[in-house]
């Protein structure tokens, strides 16, 4: 587990320096993992290197199947960490760089944020088309359905997101949550015991639906691996916890 030694500012805006020197180191420890990820793979393409922005160039992350560091490496990563791939492309790490109370910020080296919120994927900073916000419109449905709670098994919530560019706004999401079983997961050679939950999302004002998919800690309930999409425009973002941050457990929420 990573232990915060003090708050981190909130990050709104990623390309502004800023005077923190907690956040300056990781930013430094940022720049190096993507040296040192060019090191490690010597003369393959630039799909191997780390923490490199998910969407530089189309194409340009496919090709590979595993991160450009060994899991001693990944272990010896002084922040919490995740993996993250987006679509079928080849996989990128990136540290939690502040935490605004439930919400992590994850950041790649040229400032891709991913904000998560017990790990659901709330807001982003730096994609093809970002998602600017979330509201929930019930209590999330995941919970009860992985508790199992009786009554729960077809779980349903709602969600308001907005998204730019091309501005929309107050886009209604419907989403009906099920448990799938248990499954062991491997991460940074470790086995895990999971359990997975399905979300069929349904958005009528696009014609789009999609399903997510979240591997829950069967033991501590904090999600160690989830397959989220939030709009048709970007492919489903798979992320992986390699090395997890302190969160608050489902039962606290």
């Amino acid at each position: 587990m990573i232990v915060i030694d003090h708050p981190l500012p909130h990050i709104e805006q990623p390309s502004e320096p800023t005077a923190d020197p907690f956040l300056s180191r990781r930013r430094v420890l940022l720049a190096a993992l993507g040296a040192a990820g060019g090191l490690l793979t010597g003369g393959c393409s630039s799909s191997m290197k780390l923490m490199g922005a998910p969407f530089s160039k189309p194409g340009s992350l496919l090709g590979s199947d595993g991160y450009a560091l060994t899991n001693e490496q990944i272990d010896d990563i002084p922040y919490a960490s995740m993996g993250v791939r987006i679509g079928g492309s080849a996989p990128v790490i990136m540290i939690l760089a502040n935490i605004n109370g439930a919400k992590l910020h994850w950041a790649s080296a040229d400032r891709v944020v991913l904000i998560t919120e017990r790990g659901r994927l709330v807001k982003t900073i730096g994609m093809p088309r970002d998602l600017l916000s979330t509201r929930w419109t019930g209590a999330d449905s995941l919970l009860p359905v992985l508790r199992r709670v009786p009554g729960t098994e077809d779980s349903r919530v709602g969600r308001i997101i907005d998204l730019r560019p091309k501005d929309d706004f107050s886009v209604p999401v419907e989403s009906r949550c099920e448990w799938l079983g248990e499954e062991t997961l491997t991460l940074v050679g470790r086995k895990r015991r999971t359990v997975m939950l399905s979300e069929h999302v349904k958005v009528e004002k696009w014609r789009w639906k999609a399903e997510n998919r979240y591997w829950f800690d069967a033991d501590s309930g904090l999600l160690l691996k989830s397959r989220q999409q939030y709009c048709p425009e970007v492919a489903a973002i798979t992320m992986e916890v390699l090395k997890p941050a302190i969160e608050p457990p489902p039962d606290a929420v």
